[in-house]
């Protein structure tokens, strides 16, 4: 049976009763601006996201819990899956501030990646981030993603056009890594 778990954290599906929480997420500033989406979402649109990601074949959402308490802390997703290409684009954010910074983000990203080479055969696994956030770079540097480009001016946000990065990982660096056991 596929686990997506490790001794601290463990990932599942989103499921309607997560939508009143995740709602709350994706209408906070600090999450929406993230993660780039429209804000605010109505409860309605929040559904009808929910009915087409249970159709669909190139999304997944997974809920990122903790293992004490059941406490469902934020999500991680691919997206864009494309099986002939073997390529999907992850996204994560932990909603819980207190959650940050003690590794869950990146235990969650370190499963799904598993679950993306190991269960969903993908070669390559990219990210969009915000160019200026050299930490957020540092993090992904971390668990193996290269960085790989710059698109200029990719989104507008607050008034004004921002740079993105593409950073990505593909199968082979991340089943070396996992068999050199960082």
């Amino acid at each position: 049976m596929l686990q997506l778990k490790d001794d601290l954290i463990y990932l599942r599906k989103i499921e309607a009763a997560d939508l009143e929480r995740t709602w709350e997420w994706i209408n906070t500033p600090e999450i929406f601006l993230i993660m780039g989406v429209n804000a605010p979402v109505t409860k309605t649109a929040q559904l009808r996201w929910f009915e087409a990601l249970d159709r669909a074949s190139d999304k997944l959402v997974f809920a990122v819990c903790l293992s004490e308490g059941d406490r469902h802390v934020g999500n991680v997703s691919l997206d864009t899956i494309d099986l002939r290409h073997r390529n999907a684009r992850l996204s994560i954010f932990l909603a819980d501030p207190v959650t940050r910074g003690k590794g869950i983000g990146t235990r969650a990203i370190s499963l799904l990646l598993d679950y993306a080479f190991d269960y969903l055969n993908l070669h390559r696994v990219y990210c969009k981030m915000d160019s200026l956030r050299d930490d957020v770079l540092n993090f992904y540097r971390k668990l193996g993603f290269s960085l790989e480009g710059r698109m200029r001016e990719h989104e507008f946000v607050n008034g004004r056009y921002v740079d993105k990065s593409m950073v990505a990982i593909l199968r082979s660096e991340w089943g070396a890594r996992r068999h050199r056991g960082t």
